[in-house]
């Protein structure tokens, strides 16, 4: 693929995840103000569950189908989506019931049996997002960015007016119920982007030709799904781990339960959402350059080309972007969150908006190598020392949020260092 294509690629999935991201961030700084701080942290505790329960299916599998489908033949590429999407029900299915069979102990677990309205209704979606990512992994391995984009779109804009007319007619119900809005307004999103998707793909799901081994298909795809799922249920089992350690780290630093799942809901559902604003260029990036990277691969071209070209534009955006946070931090902190004391917070994390950009696409461009179990153990190894630094810095009383900051920061820097020597010693072979 011509670089010109990539580049076309690049801006066409930019603009849509900027749409995507306009949207969502806009539906969060409004939730913050209707739901307020309490319900807010209730939905980051349920989402930290969430993410741990749908990780098996949207995380190794869409990229293992990518890679696949990149350096296969049309009739294979079929073969691929099929079979991918057979691994999806056989992986989601079970997991929703075995989920929805260990509810109540989930969301003790989380520390607050409040979430247990928001992890139930969120539950159906497992299977739908599934089928969701292998019909996503099939399109961008064969370098057709527009029907994940178009549904993605459709997903959000039902997502945000769905939530707009139920928290609006739902105000006057218990917090624990209008913390499981957000997990409503998601599930119809998703359907209808899905019923969109198999609509697009129906005939060719369905009827096209199709050729090659069902079974060594999925063997391949699961070979390389399993190191990527592994490393994201590691990050979502921690990002767990940390929603339910770092409320508690911050009561033995000595604020009371109400005021540390308020931080909580600060640190997730404002500060994250800003900083991770960049990603819609660089995930773009990632979706396009990866499976391109493999094609190289695979057909023996020049690789390191590529990634330098790659990593020098994600780098200008990042550092861009945290002009931009820094400059902007007032506007966010007090026109939007209405939060004073985000503002600090906002101007010193925006270092960190280059190193997330940058591990982002290196983590991407390492799996179109093949290089996943790396991932996995640079992944596992980081998050373990993140979790002991939060364990140990939140509980101080001249740190707090700003240690779960710290312990954080630590984790990117090492990650992208880590990942970085290995994506370009890879490159030079």
């Amino acid at each position: 693929m011509k670089m010109r294509t990539l580049v076309y690629q690049t801006m066409f999935l930019s603009a849509s995840h900027f749409l995507v991201r306009v949207i969502g961030f806009a539906m969060r700084i409004w939730l913050s103000r209707k739901l307020g701080a309490l319900a807010i942290g209730l939905v980051e505790l349920a989402g930290s569950a969430q993410m741990l329960l749908i990780t098996p299916v949207i995380s190794g599998l869409p990229a293992a189908m990518s890679r696949v489908c990149a350096k296969s033949e049309p009739e294979k590429q079929v073969r691929v989506l099929r079979c991918g999407i057979a691994l999806s029900l056989l992986i989601s299915l079970p997991l929703s019931a075995l989920a929805f069979s260990l509810r109540t102990p989930l969301s003790l677990w989380l520390g607050d049996v409040r979430t247990l309205p928001a992890l139930l209704v969120y539950l159906p979606c497992i299977p739908v997002l599934g089928v969701s990512c292998a019909l996503n992994g099939y399109y961008y391995g064969t370098g057709r960015p527009v029907p994940p984009a178009v549904s993605e779109i459709i997903e959000q804009v039902v997502r945000f007016i769905l939530t707009l007319r139920l928290v609006s007619a739902l105000r006057g119900w218990p917090v624990m119920l209008r913390a499981a809005i957000p997990g409503m307004a998601t599930l119809a999103g998703e359907t209808i982007a899905l019923l969109l998707m198999l609509l697009i793909t129906g005939k060719i799901l369905f009827f096209a030709p199709a050729k090659g081994s069902r079974r060594q298909i999925m063997c391949e795809i699961t070979s390389l799904a399993l190191p990527l799922t592994g490393m994201k249920l590691v990050s979502s089992l921690m990002r767990t781990v940390q929603s339910v350690l770092i409320p508690a780290r911050l009561q033995a630093s000595g604020l009371a339960a109400g005021e540390a799942l308020s931080r909580l809901g600060m640190l997730n559902g404002m500060l994250m959402p800003v900083l991770m604003l960049p990603s819609f260029i660089t995930c773009s990036l990632s979706m396009v350059a990866a499976p391109e990277l493999t094609r190289r691969q695979a057909q023996g071209h020049d690789q390191q080309r590529l990634v330098r070209r790659v990593l020098t534009a994600t780098l200008l955006i990042g550092l861009a972007a945290a002009a931009a946070v820094f400059l902007f931090a007032p506007v966010f902190a007090h026109t939007l969150y209405r939060q004073a004391e985000l503002l600090p917070l906002l101007r010193w994390c925006c270092l960190l908006v280059p190193v997330m950009s940058l591990s982002q696409v290196v983590s991407a461009l390492m799996n179109g190598l093949g290089l996943q179990g790396t991932s996995l153990r640079i992944a596992v190894g980081t998050n373990l020392l993140s979790t002991l630094m939060t364990y140990a810095l939140a509980a101080q009383p001249f740190l707090q949020l700003w240690g779960v900051i710290l312990a954080m920061a630590a984790a990117q820097i090492i990650t992208l260092f880590l990942s970085l020597r290995t994506l370009l010693k890879a490159a030079e072979a």
